[in-house]
């Protein structure tokens, strides 16, 4: 199954929402939250008061973790489990494990950090594709070719999903360093995505970023 991650090029620029909707719009997906520094992405969903474990409640250490059991014990969103961050580190032998069992289960949408650290590594080694969401500017340019950059060694395909700003999206993700997959749209008078009533080109966007590094759900 696919393994997908989903990092900010900058700061608030939509990143953990997009890789929220890319794990809602199919069924069976896991979102694994790996920025430990991001509050939460259960805060940010309006889930921190509902059951299900959270990093702190997950114990991987010997033995060997039934997929199923896994997903069924994190906090349920829509038709995705939802493994929030809520500790101050991770390890990254514990990080390969979890990703590696839920991803035997459906496919997985990772929340990674910018920050360069073993974790991300980790994780970013199990992805079939990393989507980097950029800000269409000068600033934003040089920030996602930076995080690019970081994770190139890992041999990993990069997408690119770009916030309109003076620079045109094709040009953006050439500069960045990946392929375009798409633009987010610009919201005006609220901050961020809507994630329980997106607009359908996101959808379509989100659908195809799952089924691009998955060839069973494309099929």
């Amino acid at each position: 199954m696919a393994v997908i991650g989903v990092v900010g090029g900058s700061g608030g620029v939509g990143a953990s929402s997009f890789a929220a909707l890319v794990a809602r719009v199919c069924p069976g997906t896991a979102l694994v939250d790996l920025d430990v520094d991001g509050g939460g992405v259960d805060v940010l969903l309006g889930l921190e008061a509902a059951p299900g474990a959270r990093w702190s409640g997950v114990r991987l250490a010997g033995g060997e973790l039934d997929p199923q059991a896994l997903r069924s014990g994190l906090v349920p969103w829509g038709g995705c489990a939802v493994l929030a961050a809520d500790v101050d580190g991770l390890a990254p032998a514990a990080v390969t494990q979890a990703v590696e069992v839920a991803a035997r289960g459906g496919p997985v949408v990772l929340d990674l950090p910018r920050r360069a650290c073993a974790e991300r590594a980790a994780a970013v080694a199990l992805c079939d594709v990393v989507v980097i969401v950029v800000r269409a500017d000068v600033a934003g340019l040089v920030a996602g070719h930076a995080v690019v950059g970081g994770l190139c060694p890992a041999g990993v395909p990069v997408g690119v999903v770009v916030r309109p700003g003076e620079v045109e999206a094709p040009d953006a993700a050439r500069l960045v360093g990946g392929r375009l997959l798409g633009e987010l749209p610009t919201v005006r008078g609220r901050r961020g995505l809507d994630l329980l009533r997106p607009p359908r080109r996101l959808q379509r966007l989100a659908a195809g970023v799952v089924s691009g590094a998955d060839p069973a759900v494309a099929a």
